[in-house]
């Protein structure tokens, strides 16, 4: 209760927070229940009113600006492009916990992997900002070029200005876990936000309640909402993963564990690749 109310006094020293919660008569209790909102919406405006377009952005939100909102009794965050941001510029794509392998050599020659890969062409041709188009959820064995695959994607993608992230899901998943309190809202805002999301290696990592059900399914739903492509590889088919998001260390929930599948179908078309394993010695 303490760091609450600590970061409530912090908050209380905007005046744009405090002219929104008496705009819309919030209660102690409503603003303890969005406070994250509140928190992570200050931040943001003020590294935006220093910036004014002169500065590299620093926001959490790259290159977009946070408005608050109330509806249905809830503080809300709504995400809008910057205003100063007015031409096409071309972003280095975001490695997070995950090599970067743009440099490597991979042969795209098993049968499995040519229908996949016209997919990533025909989605680099006909991706624009904005544009409603399914991503893609690689699966298969270990080594097969799923991850390959995807840095191939992700290259045609940041030559058409795209902001890219491609994120090793277990350890990023690890990482906002540990992270202190308003770090995370930011990881996560920009998981929701940025043009192409890249989740490598998803069903390896410890499922728990707070990241299906705090982390991944808002992140999903948001991008669902905003028509904002996601992309995919894991080891595990989709009845499989839907069976790894049922089940965390103290409980087994087949109804959350089908929510996220049923996300995952809406925004993404599945692909098996099949063949050796391309890191064995014997396929060396």
């Amino acid at each position: 209760m303490k760091a609450i109310e600590k970061l409530k006094k912090e908050l209380l020293k905007n005046q744009e927070i405090v002219d929104f919660c008496e705009q819309n008569k919030l209660t102690q209790e409503q603003i303890n229940h969005g406070i994250s909102e509140l928190y992570l919406h200050k931040d943001n405006s003020e590294i935006c009113a220093k910036c004014l377009g002169k500065l590299p952005c620093k926001s959490s939100a790259y290159q977009m600006m946070t408005i608050l909102k109330y509806e249905n009794d809830r503080i809300k965050i709504v995400y809008k492009d910057c205003p100063y941001v007015l031409k096409k510029e071309t972003y280095p794509i975001k490695f997070i916990h995950c090599q970067n392998r743009e440099n490597e050599e991979f042969k795209f020659d098993k049968p499995s992997q040519a229908i996949p890969l016209k997919a990533i062409y025909d989605f680099s041709e006909q991706y624009e900002k904005g544009k409603k188009l399914k991503g893609m959820y690689l699966f298969g064995g270990f080594g097969v070029g799923k991850s390959f695959l995807f840095m191939h994607l992700a290259k045609l993608l940041e030559e058409k200005g795209a902001r890219i992230i491609f994120a090793g899901y277990p350890d990023l998943m690890r990482q906002i876990k540990s992270e202190i309190y308003g770090r995370a809202e930011e990881i996560i805002a920009e998981l929701k936000t940025v043009d192409i999301l890249i989740f490598d290696d998803i069903g390896s990592e410890n499922n728990t309640p707070y990241i299906r059900d705090d982390v991944l399914s808002p992140v999903l739903q948001y991008r669902m909402d905003n028509d904002l492509p996601v992309f995919m590889t894991s080891n595990l088919n989709f009845n499989e993963l839907s069976k790894h998001f049922s089940e965390t260390n103290n409980e087994l929930d087949d109804m959350k564990g089908r929510r996220i599948i049923e996300r995952i179908k809406y925004l993404m078309k599945p692909f098996e690749i099949k063949g050796e394993n391309y890191r064995s010695d014997e396929w060396k």
